[in-house]
């Protein structure tokens, strides 16, 4: 009984400090103009996106005016990120690993590359030494009217309580595409499916990642602690 109690005891300060520092991960919603497309295909039409991290992943919710069921499940949503105006990929009208007419003025730092089709994929990628390299995969949630993607800052070259420039695009599935809706242009992107597309210098949204707090850090290695001494007792 007092085995059992020790880790019932120990386990609760873990769940305490997990939700502890839970509760210090921060957010934000960016809203964008609705109809603003030029295709007028509404799963192409950005209205919002939440981004939201806990210090070492980061969440970006795409929510769109239509659905992403099939046989609207064609669309790409990308994002690019941009840490500094001095480094990144300058490309124009390319400035991405995906070869879309999509670049940043500021430099294109980190990239994530999104499907909905097939049951959806994603790709983080980060630009250094004058080339793309990819870090990693997954698979977004893809529900109604959104997708989601949630990857490691590090998958992105991000660190915790980091300042970082993005835009979110929605874009078509060839090599030559640009941006059919831009997340941080309140106004339309573009007239045509090769635009080119450049989110201006100082123009996309920032966004902050957050520090975990000291106080939950050492609740969670406390409880660990705890439930290391229950098994040693237990042997």
């Amino acid at each position: 009984m007092m085995l059992r109690s020790g880790i019932r005891n120990s386990a609760a300060v873990l769940a305490v400090a997990v939700f502890a520092a839970g509760r210090f991960a921060v957010g934000a919603t960016f809203f964008d103009t609705t109809a603003d497309n030029f295709d007028g295909n509404a799963h192409m039409d950005i209205a919002s996106v939440n981004v939201t991290d806990n210090g070492t992943n980061i969440t970006f919710q795409v929510n769109l005016s239509g659905s992403l069921a099939s046989p609207n499940d064609w669309g790409k949503y990308v994002i690019g990120i941009s840490t500094s105006p001095a480094t990144g990929d300058f490309g124009s009208p390319v400035g991405n690993p995906w070869g879309r007419n999509i670049a940043m003025a500021d430099g294109t730092d980190a990239w994530i590359g999104s499907w909905a089709d097939s049951g959806g994929g994603f790709q983080p990628w980060t630009y250094s030494g004058g080339a793309w390299s990819q870090n990693g995969s997954g698979l977004p949630v893809l529900s109604g009217n959104s997708t989601t993607i949630t990857t490691s800052l590090a998958s992105l070259g991000l660190s915790p309580g980091q300042t970082f420039e993005f835009d979110v695009y929605t874009s078509g599935g060839n090599g030559g595409d640009s941006a059919n809706d831009s997340a941080a242009n309140l106004s339309q992107s573009t007239n045509n499916w090769g635009g080119p597309y450049t989110t201006p210098a100082g123009a996309g949204l920032s966004y902050t990642t957050s520090v975990p707090e000291p106080a939950s850090i050492a609740l969670i290695g406390l409880a660990f602690v705890a439930m290391g001494a229950c098994l040693r007792r237990r042997s």
